[in-house]
């Protein structure tokens, strides 16, 4: 794992830290978990990979399956929202990461994405 990698992903970690205080109370899904399943897809989302791994898609696929109520939805999408900017990750390959990975979101990601609908 490079240096960048290692860095993104203690920022990651912590600002999904900081995040678990203040998630939704009937959540299931915690930032942890957030961060456990994606983490393999953070050299994809910094740009240095050309294309999401195995791995990657794997954890895509079950936080997808795990975010099945709306309130584990929105604590997924308030995690990834913080997270986003702290690993510095490009905005088109997080956009395209869901459909990369064969998941079909009725949504487009951004920044400024409104997670409590």
């Amino acid at each position: 794992m490079t240096k960048t990698s290692c860095s993104g992903i203690a920022v990651l970690l912590l600002a999904v830290q900081q995040l678990a205080a203040v998630q939704q109370a009937r959540a299931t899904v915690t930032c942890r978990d957030v961060v456990n399943d994606l983490s393999p897809c953070l050299g994809f989302l910094q740009g240095n990979e050309g294309q999401p791994s195995g791995q990657c898609c794997d954890g895509v696929r079950a936080l997808y399956a795990a975010a099945d109520t709306k309130a584990d939805r929105q604590a997924t999408c308030e995690c990834l929202k913080a997270a986003y900017s702290q690993v510095n990750a490009q905005l088109s390959a997080a956009q395209e990461l869901p459909a990369d990975c064969g998941i079909s979101l009725n949504y487009n990601i951004t920044p400024d994405i409104d997670c409590s609908t």
